[in-house]
């Protein structure tokens, strides 16, 4: 397999792939090396009965669908609780995940309807950004009924009010939780980006942001430089996945 390297923090394994469909601007997965794994090491590396959950992310896992397939069933062997993270680009893989996969974090760039924002953002034309789009809706629909964790990057000058609350619609019934991450608020997640270079926006933007989407989604966290917060829109026991 290909993976940009294998990592371990508490109670938790991180194995983070190697390549993506989309060439967004700051990302700095895109940009590390690779590295050849044997499906055993990888196995033995998570074996740790310290080791409960295995998040499986990097750039975008389901590039190499054989292989996870193989690794999601013989972590579901060992009782490992799996977290996917994906770009939502390959739904049909995702069909074939459910009951493999304890939690799916799906990142989201701009609204479904706005192709030319996350096309400035993805680094793809308008007709790739079009067909993208198109698999992230269908992904979507799929996990509904499912853990699902919607990972947004709060880019200044990008991701609005108006945005947030168009996304919070497109992922209203399907998300438990959304994540929003403040821009450059951890080097090894984001690289500058059209002329921003520094954390953003501050922490009173980004409740404001929560705030608003705390109406589409059950839980909604902040997180970035020197804080984080919790926002709930009701009782966690009325969200719960059955």
């Amino acid at each position: 397999m290909r993976l940009i390297g294998l990592r371990k923090s508490w109670d938790q394994a991180r194995v983070e792939f190697y390549g993506c469909p989309l060439r967004c601007g700051y990302c700095t997965h895109i940009r590390q090396p690779k590295e050849e794994y044997d499906m055993q090491r990888i196995l033995e590396f998570v074996a740790d009965p310290k080791i409960i959950e295995v998040y499986l992310g990097g750039a975008e896992p389901t590039l190499q669908k054989k292989e996870l397939k193989e690794l999601l069933e013989r972590l579901k062997r060992i009782g490992k609780k799996v977290v996917l993270k994906t770009s939502g680009s390959d739904p049909d893989f995702l069909a074939l995940s459910k009951g493999l996969v304890y939690k799916y974090v799906i990142e989201m760039k701009c609204p479904l309807d706005e192709r030319e924002c996350n096309s400035e953002l993805t680094g793809l034309s308008l007709d790739r950004t079009g067909r993208y789009l198109e698999s992230l809706a269908r992904s979507l629909d799929i996990l509904k009924g499912e853990r699902v964790r919607i990972w947004i990057r709060v880019i200044p000058g990008y991701t609005t009010l108006e945005r947030i609350e168009k996304i919070g619609k497109n992922v209203e019934g399907i998300a438990q939780e959304v994540l929003l991450y403040q821009f450059l608020s951890n080097p090894s997640n984001d690289a500058p980006f059209r002329g921003i270079a520094d954390p953003g926006p501050s922490e009173s933007e980004m409740v404001d942001l929560a705030r608003r989407m705390v109406k589409f989604a059950p839980r909604v966290v902040i997180e970035g430089r020197g804080f984080r917060s919790e926002f709930v829109s009701a009782p966690p026991s009325e969200h719960l996945v059955r």
